[in-house]
């Protein structure tokens, strides 16, 4: 009887951390978890730490996976900090406030791991100097950074500060600042937080001005504990400025490609494949030239192609994440299949094990008429308003990432430009002012408000370099989120918060 209330409480426990971890992932596929490490042998919450990806790889994909074992390790877990305890009659220096005789706190974040350490040795070293007659003690607070993370709102915006005065909800703009702010300040700790350590900040936000920023219904009511939105935001800012920081070269003012990063990717720089040298591998590659030579964009059909880019793949990357970066036009000519629709969609499932196209149509089915109907019911300014009135005759994708610029402040041209249904790449070339950075070209019919797509094209460095004939929005968006992964593009600022959101 009571190791069955144990179990109960044990499996009780898990649950809450994979809901805190994975809030989206279906409460059937949750206790098939639990079951399936009680199963293995777990018998307390300790053995968590001993979870591998491949006890539960047939319950959740890589990166779910990936997100729970933080989950799990930080779980068990703790930060153990020897600090010295200053009696109250003692003078403190400005590091440190005790709030009781035996329980000082540390004020000033650390700037990294290593800097933590000279930070408490500094403060410790200050302290022993002051009152150099008493011997301290030490404690071990058993808390972990994100419980103990004091929010610099000193450092943000005047709107910010104002709106939580007031009891108001920021303006997109004015939060998206605070996200950075709040993003930064973390990141001081932890290169890279873990979405269990953000969701314990993010809460803790939550709890102490819900009116400000937790996700409410129209009936006043929190939605989902009201800490998703601003949870995403956060995990994407910090995850985008990791991607961005990863190699010391990135593009310049001027759009220049450079690596960003290998966040995200399985295979960045893979190994050559067995029985293959460098010297096959080019021949490979030779042959896939003189396929596109003899044949065109037809040859993308052949198995021989298909199989010969599988092959070079790990080729295909050591010229991409070369340095400095080649011109886009230099990759298309050393291999024009891969900027072909089928083979931009199989690099990028290469590259992170996820297929790119699946997983946004997926996404759109599931999200998207909530999304839609969210907007609906609580438009967050004119624009939103304006795009609702033209009614539901576009596909369900454009409608949703119009609604997400409009609500986030990005213009429409910072991810979509339209033209002609006539349109050719040259024409698009020749005709429309293209930036360095990534746009989606819709050659459209109809009016502004409702259009027919008749393909798309996607266009960098100020040149057409792929085409899609399929006459859908999502397979051009799909397309085009993996060119950022596959040439290693930051996300351009005029529609980082949509593709950021999209992201995730």
């Amino acid at each position: 009887m009571v190791l069955s209330r144990m179990m109960s409480n044990m499996s009780e426990e898990i649950k809450e951390i994979i809901c805190k971890t994975l809030p989206n992932l279906s409460e059937e596929t949750q206790w098939q978890i639990i079951l399936k490490l009680q199963s293995s042998g777990l018998e307390s919450k300790e053995d968590l730490k001993y979870v591998q990806q491949e006890d539960i790889a047939d319950l959740l994909p890589v990166i779910q996976r990936r997100k729970l074992l933080d989950a799990f390790k930080l779980e068990t877990e703790t930060v153990a900090l020897d600090l010295q305890v200053i009696p109250t009659s003692s003078p403190l220096s400005s590091d440190w406030s005790v709030s009781g005789s035996s329980s000082p706190t540390l004020c000033t974040p650390p700037n990294s791991s290593s800097s933590q350490l000279s930070s408490i040795s500094s403060c410790s070293s200050q302290a022993r100097n002051s009152e150099p007659s008493n011997r301290p003690s030490t404690s071990q607070i058993l808390k972990t950074w994100p419980e103990i993370f004091q929010v610099p709102w000193e450092q943000m915006p005047q709107e910010i500060r104002s709106a939580i005065a007031d009891g108001k909800r920021p303006k997109p703009v004015e939060r998206r600042q605070m996200v950075r702010v709040l993003a930064d300040e973390m990141r001081r700790y932890e290169a890279n937080p873990t979405r269990a350590q953000c969701l314990t900040v993010v809460r803790n936000i939550i709890r102490q001005y819900p009116k400000t920023f937790a996700d409410i219904a129209p009936d006043g009511s929190l939605l989902c504990g009201g800490y998703t939105s601003l949870l995403i935001q956060l995990k994407n800012r910090i995850e985008n400025v990791n991607r961005d920081r990863s190699f010391s070269c990135h593009r310049s003012s001027t759009g220049k490609r450079g690596p960003t990063d290998t966040y995200g990717c399985t295979r960045f720089q893979p190994e050559l494949p067995p029985e293959e040298t460098d010297e096959t591998v080019e021949q490979h590659r030779q042959r896939l030239e003189e396929i596109y030579r003899q044949e065109g964009a037809g040859g993308a059909e052949r198995a021989e192609v298909k199989n010969l880019m599988e092959l070079t793949f790990s080729l295909q990357r050591r010229h991409i994440n070369t340095l400095p970066p080649p011109d886009i036009e230099d990759v298309k000519s050393k291999w024009p299949f891969l900027f072909m629709p089928r083979y931009i969609y199989a690099h990028f499932e290469l590259l992170t094990d996820i297929n790119v196209l699946r997983s946004l149509e997926l996404s759109m089915e599931e999200c998207g008429r909530a999304i839609t109907e969210y907007f609906r019911g609580k438009p967050t300014n004119k624009d939103v308003k304006d795009i609702l009135s033209n009614g539901e005759d576009n596909e369900m994708a454009l409608r949703v990432v119009q609604l997400l610029m409009a609500h986030f402040g990005e213009d429409l041209t910072g991810l979509i430009l339209l033209t002609d249904v006539s349109a050719t790449a040259s024409d698009v070339e020749t005709t429309l002012s293209l930036p360095a950075s990534p746009r989606l070209i819709l050659p459209v019919s109809g009016a502004t408000g409702q259009v027919t797509i008749k393909g798309w094209m996607i266009t960098f460095e100020g040149r057409v370099i792929s085409e899609g004939i399929t006459p859908t929005f999502a397979t051009g968006l799909a397309a085009m989120f993996a060119i950022y992964y596959i040439f290693n593009l930051q996300y351009q600022d005029e529609a980082a918060c949509t593709l950021e959101f999209i992201q995730r």
